[in-house]
């Protein structure tokens, strides 16, 4: 008799435990849970904090490019559109993109024009590792040293890639001797594409890099 009451008693003990642990089991599935969806909210309101910060960055980027160019709002929303979709061609970010777009607008060009030579100057930004900036002023150069020649930022981008691509001379070593030459090739006779044959061929051979051959040239 006792050894069966003993063993009831063990019973009642055991089954007690038993549901202890599935009670401390769900409790801890709970905690878990809570855990999860806590990372999961947070990780939403931090997301949802940096795409307004951006957007509130993006719209400061291009309301200082608007004052430049005080261009309506039609044209402008154009000119909104045509900038991000550069950005998505290009595989640049749009700081890079309005880096540069502001860069063009500072020159005097229209909003029309500036989306027109952005594309291309972005092209040899991510060809050259060229900043932006120095991308837009160095197209900028080669257009305004060759007026006669009347090529298109984007003829200009791609002469600069063919002889990238085939010679030792990189794109930036092309950009920085045209920015310095440029001018003076013109006013001496001196065709494009032969300045950019005479700059690939001097590269290769002394290696003195485009701005000490491009002061070279100019002097």
């Amino acid at each position: 008799q006792a050894s069966k009451q003993v063993q009831q008693a063990l019973g009642r003990i055991t089954g007690q435990a038993s549901e202890f642990q599935k009670s401390l089991d769900a409790s801890t599935a709970r905690v878990f849970a809570f855990g999860a969806t806590t990372a999961v909210l947070n990780g939403v309101t931090q997301s949802f904090k940096k795409l307004v910060s951006t957007t509130i960055e993006v719209e400061k980027r291009l309301i200082e490019i608007n004052s430049i160019f005080q261009a309506t709002d039609a044209t402008f929303s154009r000119f909104r559109a045509s900038i991000f979709r550069v950005a998505k061609e290009t595989g640049q970010t749009f700081d890079t993109v309005a880096e540069g777009a502001a860069e063009l607008a500072r020159q005097g060009l229209s909003a029309e024009e500036t989306a027109k030579r952005l594309k291309a100057a972005l092209v040899m930004t991510r060809i050259s590792g060229m900043d932006a900036e120095k991308s837009v002023k160095a197209l900028t150069a080669a257009i305004n040293g060759f007026t006669s020649a009347s090529l298109t930022a984007n003829q200009i981008v791609n002469k600069m890639v063919a002889v990238d691509t085939a010679f030792a001379v990189s794109t930036d070593d092309l950009a920085a001797a045209f920015t310095r030459a440029g001018s003076t090739a013109e006013d001496a006779g001196v065709s494009f594409d032969e300045l950019l044959g005479l700059i690939t061929a001097v590269e290769q051979r002394t290696a003195r890099g485009g701005a000490v051959i491009g002061n070279a040239f100019k002097s």
